[in-house]
This record gives structure tokens, sequence and C-alpha cells, in this order.
């Protein structure tokens, strides 16, 4: 049985019911959210301006010039509902490239069911939002005091999480620039199941589902990933957590050496996570550990990647703030088959991006943002982003067109 078309079904189905059998019901709960943000960006000189350091696999970029979230909830009553998460990107496409441009899709569409055990338990059912780390609720515009993302969350490294291919293609891919898999894939949700809550202090968020975090399109080799992260709230001030997750990462058997199934060769992440909030200053770090299993080279059984950031954010006045955020990648080092000599497999990153923040109103955040990147690699000269974005956020838009909702 596959279990991504049945969920899926059963999303759909259960949308279907909510707006076309109780229309009343529908309209008396519907809650629509939105982020719109208007972009402007300009490159350093000796930069090509259509480099893709911030793009995702479907040409979608936060640096894109007009983006759109929208956040539509039914709450049928206050346990049940469906929950989605709808982008509007000018320049996204589709995977496949050659069926054109696909500006807008479905990120996440899920049901919902919150409040069991005393709210302790909650379900999400459907395509379902990253369940590691903390990045995830904090990378949209209104929470985002930036406008990139931390390194593990977006950049895509030299390595091939489609086909097994030997130590050579892969370095092809490192010296030509060429990207494959992420740690976090956070552009493209997985289809699953995940429950989380807060236990005595304790937050929970635990999910499996088909693909996995580096490869979302993994789904076809009929795997599943289980990932979660467990945290510990202190106060309301300081909070840490701990995070993991394992699944087959291949799309595609071609290339498996004799013996080996397509759902052997495994990924596998770990991560710790810390926030703590200090007065008028706010600060978050993550650091996260990543393995994939290579059983296709000649000398290494897999290969490693190690990412983390820092991030603050200081509000100067109540609606004026300053951010930063230092942000790394690193990788491990494999054998060259041509000169038998220990390389890494990808060039070591490093990103920093900072900026300002005035929100005239609420509804209003604008942005001026420098990103600085750098590469180590002699053929790559640093890559440096200025950009000035006006990100709007609107809630109960279903009010400015004149719907009634009783949603809560």
């Amino acid at each position: 049985m596959d279990i991504t078309f049945s969920v899926r079904r059963i999303v759909y189905f259960a949308m279907v019911l909510t707006v076309c059998i109780t229309p009343r019901i529908c309209a008396q709960h519907f809650k629509l959210d939105a982020d719109l943000d208007f972009t402007g960006t300009r490159f350093n000189p000796d930069q090509d301006p259509e480099r893709t350091i911030n793009t995702n696999f479907r040409d979608d970029d936060p640096f894109n010039p007009v983006r759109a979230t929208l956040f539509p909830t039914f709450a049928l009553n206050n346990t049940f509902g469906i929950e989605g998460d709808f982008l509007f990107d000018n320049k996204g496409k589709k995977f496949d490239r050659s069926k054109g441009v696909q500006p807008f899709r479905v990120d996440g569409l899920f049901l919902s069911v919150r409040g069991l055990l005393n709210h302790q338990l909650n379900f999400w059912l459907g395509k379902i939002p990253t369940p590691v780390g903390t990045f995830s609720p904090r990378s949209y515009s209104h929470t985002n005091p930036l406008i990139g993302f931390p390194l593990a969350y977006q950049y895509k490294v030299p390595y091939n999480a489609f086909t097994l291919s030997s130590e050579s293609n892969n370095l092809f891919l490192r010296d030509n620039d060429f990207g494959g898999a992420t740690l976090i894939y956070e552009a493209c949700w997985i289809t699953g199941l995940s429950a989380f809550g807060n236990v005595n202090g304790f937050q929970y968020m635990v999910a499996v589902g088909r693909g996995t975090l580096t490869n979302p399109e993994a789904s076809e080799n009929k795997g599943f990933q289980i990932a979660g992260r467990i945290g510990r709230e202190f106060s309301e001030q300081l909070s840490v957590g701990l995070s993991a997750g394992t699944a087959p990462y291949l799309q595609h058997d071609a290339g498996l050496p004799s013996g080996t199934s397509i759902r052997d060769p495994k990924h596998f992440i770990a991560g710790i996570d810390a926030s703590a909030e200090i007065d008028n200053l706010h600060l978050y770090a993550e650091a996260f550990y990543n393995s994939w299993d290579t059983p296709q080279y000649l000398s290494e059984k897999s290969i490693q990647a190690y990412s983390w950031y820092v991030e603050g954010q200081y509000f100067l006045l109540p609606n004026l703030y300053a951010a930063s955020r230092v942000s790394q990648l690193l990788y491990s080092k494999i054998t060259d088959p041509s000169t038998r000599q220990k390389t890494p497999w990808g060039y070591d990153v490093t990103r920093l991006e900072s900026g300002m923040g005035f929100l005239p109103i609420p509804e209003l955040n604008v942005k001026a943002v420098i990103q600085y990147n750098t590469i180590d690699q002699s053929a790559t000269k640093e890559i440096i982003i200025f950009a000035l974005q006006a990100a709007f956020r609107f809630e109960n838009v279903q009010k400015l067109v004149g719907i009634d909702q009783e949603h809560e």
C-alpha cells in the first residue's frame, strides 16, 4: 500500500468534505493569514546575478522579487481541523523544468488534531512541517529577522542523493559548483504523520513519513523517515533541544553494488539547539552532524558534513532592531581515486548575514540586509548580496473580503 498516496487522498477528501458538504461550518471556522514580500537585490559587481547560492531546486528563493505565503485553516471544532501552507514565488518552477514555470504550489497541507490529553498530545497528518531543529517556524518573513536561511536548511551540498555515483563524479560536482543533496531541505516538506506537544516543560515532536530531510524525492524508494526533536524549557527565556533523524535517501537504484538494496544507504542527522531571551536581545544557536552511507565508494563507508549557526536580534526600540547570523558548513575528507590523496568532498562555506528591521506599523517590516558568503575554492570569489525587503503580515484576511468567522 502506497502510504504517500493514501495520506494525500485522505487530506484532499477531508478538504472536499469541509468545503463542499459543510459550507456553513467552513464559513464560520475558516481563517486565512498571509505573508507578502517585495524584495530588491543587488550583487557585488564580480558576481554572476544568476548564481544560485540561495536558490532552491525549483528556483524559489527568499531573495526573489515577489513572494507570498498563505496559511489557510479550517477549524471544524476545538480539536479537528485542516491547515495549509501555500507558496507563491514569481520565479518558481516545477521540479521537472521541462514542464515550465510553476510560481504557485502547496508546501504543506495536513489534518490537525489538537488538545488531546489535556493539550499534551497533538497530531499532524499529511504534508507536514520539518520535525527537527527550531528554524522552521522562524523561516517565514514575519518571523525571520533577516531574509536568508542558515546553511543547514537550504544550501545544496555536492553529493548526488538521487542515484549512487562514484567519488570522481561527486568531486566533479564539487569542482563545478553543482549542488545535490541538502542537510535539511526546509523548502520541501515530506508526507507523513507527526505527534507533538509539551509535557511538564519538555517539548517534543516525532514524525514518520516518506522521503527524507536530505532528499524529499526519496519517497519513491518506499522507505520511511523517522525524525524528531525533544527540548526542555527551563523558563520562558531559556530552552535547549536535541534533534535526530534517519531514512534511506536514494530515489533510484542505479549504481547499487551487488547485494545492496535501495533502502540500505541511509542518511543520518543529529543536532543540538539553544535559545535565550535577555531583555531586548534574542539569541538562537544550532549545530548539526550529517552522515550519508556510501557503499559505492572504494575507501569510505560514509561521508559527513557539519553545520552550525548563531543568530542574534536586538531591539533598539520596540519597532526597530538589528540582527545578525553567522553560519558555516564543513565537510569530511574522502580519497581522491586519481591521486589517492585525502581531499574534502565539498568546499567549506561561511555565511554572514546582517541587517536592520523597522516596523512602521505592526503589519509591515522593512528590512535592509547584507549577506556575505565565502567558499573555500580558489576559483570562486566572495558572494555578496545587498537586499531591501518590505514584508507584510496579514492576519484574518477573510475579514477583508467580508467573510464572517468564529475561528479561534
